[in-house]
């Protein structure tokens, strides 16, 4: 029985790998599209070259966990995520997102700040991150930082 069991796991193991690997646009040349729909912001569309295929599963795992309102499952996703490449921006962002979500701004600023410190190339990025920056300002009353998100999210977008 055992081994039936195996078996039948391989099978749909390789059911799963085929038909993802028939769906990749972006390998096929043909321009990357959204195809679940579930990208809150562009920003955190995940990385179309295939490179890191994990990734791209946890994040769209995550997205829909967000979409449920399942914030701590998606958190656990996306620290996941960090765990094979802990330079991913678009996770940080996430995190930022999430814990204004789940009413903590200190934490938010921090993971924001995070994402930004890898986001360098990315003004899309960047600006949604001073976004979240500066709701979190605002609830914790933190005039200097808010207005210092502004101004960035002005700058940001000349880009």
């Amino acid at each position: 029985m055992h081994h039936l069991y195996r078996l039948f796991s391989c099978f749909i193991l390789s059911v799963l790998l085929v038909s993802c690997a028939s769906t990749d646009k972006s390998m096929m040349g043909e321009s990357s599209v959204d195809e679940s729909g579930s990208y809150k912001y562009d920003a955190w569309r995940p990385n179309s070259t295939g490179e890191y295929q994990a990734i791209n599963v946890l994040l769209d795992e995550a997205d829909v966990l967000i979409e449920n309102s399942a914030f701590n499952a998606a958190a656990d996703k996306l620290e996941r995520v960090l765990r094979i490449r802990s330079d991913y921006a678009p996770a940080w962002s996430r995190l930022s997102w999430l814990a204004l979500q789940m009413n903590s701004p200190a934490r938010s600023v921090q993971m924001a700040k995070r994402s930004n410190s890898f986001a360098f190339s990315n003004p899309e990025l960047q600006s949604l991150n001073w976004s979240f920056i500066r709701t979190a300002s605002k609830q914790l009353s933190d005039e200097k930082t808010y207005l210092r998100a502004n101004q960035k999210i002005e700058s940001l977008k000349i880009f």
